[in-house]
């Protein structure tokens, strides 16, 4: 089969901190979920498809050979934050499976920041040399606030925020977020707002998947090509731009490459024929697609597989 690029439809998601510049909308709109297992191809042989489907017929034409399994492993985000999001933890793959069910996945996440209101924060970890015991006691008594590390942000920031890592997004920040696909979220603190069934606290799940650990900003000053920004076990973030020449890469069979255009006008080269992606589209590049270039004045970010 010779695969084109996946363009699909990307899915606005309510939350009560979100704002408005992810959709044409006066509603919340706090998350655009751009590549996923549910999002729906847009056009093509296969549209009206989900990723899911896809990966689940087509696992090593569509994954590629790093993947493990025929799920799709990561989830594609624009975050848009109006309101601090609540203080939160996600656990990892082991703990998940012990405490919501076998097959369930944990969450490590990269956050890229696109854009920051002047002071705009985040809170990413506890104070150095906080001791298991203590931040077990503080999570469950309400007082982990007291330990928490807020960083202040500007675009071009990155940061790794492995599962266990307490974290939390502050208003005025627009960011790209690649992570495991789960949707499995503790809630340690949610800012005094009301109770809901949506929102509740989870703090004997948060106890038991917390590490003392803090997360550390870096910010790459972008260069020609390829650019890698961060990297785990689950995915590689890179950061793509123009050179003299169109950039070529290459799936080489080996793993899928998610694209999002942050900057710019990306044109993506395939066997002759040309899309133009606008800023804030999203692309998936099967990993059985091969090689393909891109053109134009533009910032780009790629997850794929390690």
């Amino acid at each position: 089969m010779n695969w084109a690029p996946l363009h699909l439809h990307a899915m606005p998601v309510e939350r009560v901190w979100g704002g408005q510049r992810l959709a044409e909308t006066t509603k919340p709109i706090g998350e655009l979920w751009a590549i996923g297992e549910e999002n729906v191809v847009r056009g093509g042989s296969f549209e009206g498809r989900t990723v899911a489907q896809l990966a689940a017929e087509f696992p090593t034409e569509l994954l590629g050979r790093a993947a493990q399994g025929d799920r799709f492993p990561l989830l594609i985000k624009l975050l848009d934050c109006a309101d601090w999001l609540s203080l939160q933890v996600h656990p990892n793959d082991d703990q998940a499976a012990h405490l919501e069910g076998v097959g369930k996945l944990g969450k490590t996440e990269a956050w890229y920041i696109l854009d920051a209101a002047p002071g705009a924060r985040l809170i990413a970890g506890v104070a150095p040399h906080t001791s298991p015991e203590d931040l077990r006691y503080d999570i469950l008594s309400g007082q982990v606030m007291n330990r928490a590390v807020y960083r202040e942000v500007s675009p071009g920031d990155s940061l790794m925020i492995p599962a266990g890592t307490i974290h939390a997004l502050g208003p005025g920040i627009l960011l790209y977020e690649v992570q495991q696909s789960s949707d499995i979220t503790y809630r340690i603190y949610d800012w005094d707002r009301p109770a809901s069934a949506g929102r509740v606290l989870h703090l004997s799940q948060s106890a038991e998947v917390s590490q003392a650990v803090t997360a550390e900003l870096q910010h790459l000053s972008p260069v020609d090509g390829v650019q890698e920004l961060l990297r785990c076990d689950y995915f590689v973030l890179e950061r793509l731009t123009p050179g003299r020449t169109p950039l070529e890469r290459d799936t080489a069979a080996h793993t899928f490459h998610a694209l999002t255009v942050l900057r710019g006008e990306a044109t993506l080269h395939v066997d002759g024929v040309a899309w133009t992606l606008n800023p804030y589209e999203s692309v998936l590049v099967p990993a059985g697609l091969g090689r393909y270039a891109l053109s134009g004045d533009f910032e780009v970010l790629s997850s794929r597989l390690p």
